[in-house]
């Protein structure tokens, strides 16, 4: 299956250029899942061409970052995940650098810089192609045999969830291709993890189910009232209990306000991963818990094969679930005029909050901000809805724009964002997105 020709050009002169690198390459990625696994992707493709690496995940570009870099002095700087919206950034580096990145680009490229950005190379860095589809286009330009990582750029394609209405672009050929190679398997089942119904039902995220959700009493209530044993395994509902527990669960994220995609997703095939013993998204849930945790590197361990990197990563995934399902049970937005707030303590969850938030039961006419102190800055993150993104919205500027104007950075997609700002200006940073967003849309 032939690459999609303008990223093969894109990406060529960076796999040039790492075959001419000196050692060790200085890899530096986003903490994220699509972060992580464009960095494993990455790792494994330097380990194959006999090129030593150093690996480091990070929360943001910052310039602490370039400033640690500067010590060190490396020969060869390459950048997942993250660097194409921070060119000023970029290009106080004193050395060589490489950008795999997917988010808006913002100014000029520097010119000690090469850069393999989605944007840049024809394919829309929202839908058709994250970092880790990115890298793993790098990886197949350097040797034909890292088509086995395409499981692990499935995983960042997923964390960044453009999973939703179903993978398109190089998204789409990534996952045809792990077909052909039989790494991917499509299953009709029912989204639900847990080794009983009840356990499946109480740990939702997604579909996060109102009220049921983190609430076991609840749930066993849910249950009773439809005849069910919540001590049964999921395998062992029969096709006539599959179908109620469908219904029960479509009407349910009806009446709760869910979003037309979370709705359709409850009935989407799952992409299973037989060589790795897990779905697409199990595996994307895994590194995810792990960056979040603050333990990115059993998320790296775990993806380049690790079995005891694999056994802390699934610890990981139901602390973080816990975490999640008890920040959801008790979350509170504030309406402004444009948009919709909270303040929380872990900066970590924010993100995800307002995704799962925004996506079964928030007003999606409004974009949702979350923000939280870290390392002594404050961060936000922002999601929009995809009608709002149609409506000429860019998250991406809005909180380039907002940040700036605080003393502080952003950027991301137009319907996912972020920004760090100093910590005293939380309520000015507020204001000015909610003005930018309103006259956006012309509210």
């Amino acid at each position: 299956m032939a690459m999609p020709r303008l990223l093969s050009t894109a990406a060529q002169p960076l796999a040039d250029r790492l075959r001419q690198a000196e050692q060790p390459v200085r890899l530096i990625g986003h903490y994220d899942c699509d972060g992580l696994t464009s960095s494993a992707i990455l790792a494994r493709a330097l380990q194959r061409c006999g090129l030593r690496f150093h690996l480091t995940n990070v929360v943001a570009l910052t310039p602490d970052v370039i400033d640690q870099l500067n010590s060190e002095v490396p020969a060869l700087v390459l950048f997942s995940d993250l660097g194409s919206g921070y060119p000023d950034l970029l290009a106080q580096l004193k050395t060589s650098a490489l950008v795999v990145d997917h988010h808006l680009p913002q100014g000029e490229t520097p010119p000690n810089v090469l850069e393999l950005n989605a944007h840049k190379a024809g394919i829309d860095g929202n839908r058709e192609a994250s970092a880790a589809s990115l890298a793993f286009a790098l990886a197949l330009i350097l040797d034909e045999a890292n088509r086995d990582l395409a499981p692990v750029a499935l995983a960042g394609a997923w964390g960044d969830r453009m999973y939703l209405d179903g993978l398109v672009g190089w998204n789409r050929m990534i996952a045809d291709m792990a077909v052909e190679d039989k790494y991917l398997n499509s299953i009709n089942r029912l989204p639900l993890t847990g080794e009983t119904l009840a356990d499946a039902l109480a740990s939702s995220l997604e579909p996060y189910l109102l009220g049921v959700s983190g609430n076991p009493a609840a749930t066993a209530e849910v249950l009773q009232d439809l005849g069910f044993d919540p001590a049964i395994a999921l395998g062992e509902l029969d096709v006539e209990g599959t179908a109620l527990l469908a219904d029960w669960l479509a009407l349910k994220l009806l009446e709760q306000g869910a979003g037309k995609q979370q709705r359709t997703q409850l009935f989407a095939p799952q992409l299973d991963l037989p060589r790795w013993g897990c779905s697409v998204e199990e595996l994307a849930t895994m590194t995810d818990a792990c960056g979040r945790l603050d333990d990115t590197s059993t998320g790296i361990a775990m993806l380049l094969g690790s079995p005891s990197g694999r056994e802390r990563a699934e610890a990981y995934v139901r602390e973080h679930r816990e975490q999640l399902l008890e920040q959801l049970a008790c979350v509170e937005f504030e309406r402004g005029r444009a948009i919709q707030h909270f303040r929380g303590d872990n900066a970590a969850l924010k993100g995800t909050i307002c995704t799962l938030a925004l996506g079964y039961f928030l007003d999606r006419s409004l974009p949702a901000i979350g923000l939280a102190p870290r390392d002594g800055k404050l961060i936000a993150s922002s999601r929009a809805a995809p009608q709002l993104v149609a409506q000429g919205l860019s998250l991406a500027e809005v909180m380039a724009q907002a940040a700036s104007a605080c003393g502080g950075q952003g950027g991301g997609h137009a319907q996912a964002a972020g920004a760090s700002l100093p910590l005293e200006k939380g309520n000015e940073f507020i204001d000015e997105v909610d003005q930018l967003v309103a006259e956006r849309l012309g509210l």
